[in-house]
């Protein structure tokens, strides 16, 4: 495919034109949301119907993203969060389940990580992150390695600047949860303003996206 205009790489630095961020599996956009309120392009992805007023939200499976197909995949950033259900450790989860039930052999689906990095090593974006629970670790690392960054509940893997999370005031999943809700797992898994706000800040403070 094409490689990337690099002008879109030096609005990092206050000129140019806008990155483009790709947002996988994003249920309310938590990841993305520093990002568009600064001005970038956002395309979020997520395959469940009721999350479609989200903005910049696009209803489709990530399997259906094709380089030359539906999506032009000309991203600068590219995140993902596989939805968590099948790696938390909570009682209700299946994994708590199978290990009450004496299962040790419990092995969840990597399809969606699988299809997040498919994406990743076809667009080869400059920054890029998947996120998860930390119970997810034992699952990811043989496949990515250890974690990068871990910000409270939330783990992260990828290639993107660093930063101090203990500076961050961060709501816990309890605290996100709506018991009420069909989208109760999106609100417990919504990653935080302040994080996002704090991915952007470290990405910003590069002088030059292309320096990275």
């Amino acid at each position: 495919m094409p490689r990337r205009d690099e002008r879109r790489y030096l609005s990092l630095d206050g000129g140019g034109l806008m990155p483009y961020m790709l947002d996988l599996y994003a249920g309310f956009g938590g990841q993305s949301e520093a990002y568009l309120k600064a001005g970038w392009d956002i395309l979020r992805i997520d395959n469940n119907p009721m999350l479609s007023e989200v903005p910049n939200m696009v209803v489709m499976d990530a399997i259906d993203l094709e380089p030359n197909g539906n999506v032009l995949l000309d991203f600068d950033y590219i995140h993902a969060s596989p939805p968590c259900l099948e790696f938390s450790t909570a009682f209700s989860a299946p994994r708590g389940k199978a290990h009450r039930a004496g299962d040790i052999d419990y092995q969840p689906s990597l399809e969606l990580l699988h299809e997040a990095l498919r994406i990743i090593k076809v667009v080869e974006p400059k920054f890029w992150s998947i996120e998860n629970v930390k119970g997810s670790i034992k699952y990811f690392a043989p496949i990515l390695g250890p974690p990068r960054l871990i910000v409270g509940a939330w783990v992260y893997w990828g290639n993107f600047p660093l930063f101090d999370p203990s500076t961050l005031k961060l709501p816990t999943k309890a605290m996100q949860d709506k018991r009420w809700s069909p989208l109760r797992a999106n609100y417990r898994a919504h990653i935080p303003l302040c994080v996002s706000q704090a991915f952007l800040g470290a990405m910003q403070s590069q002088r030059s996206i292309l320096e990275f």
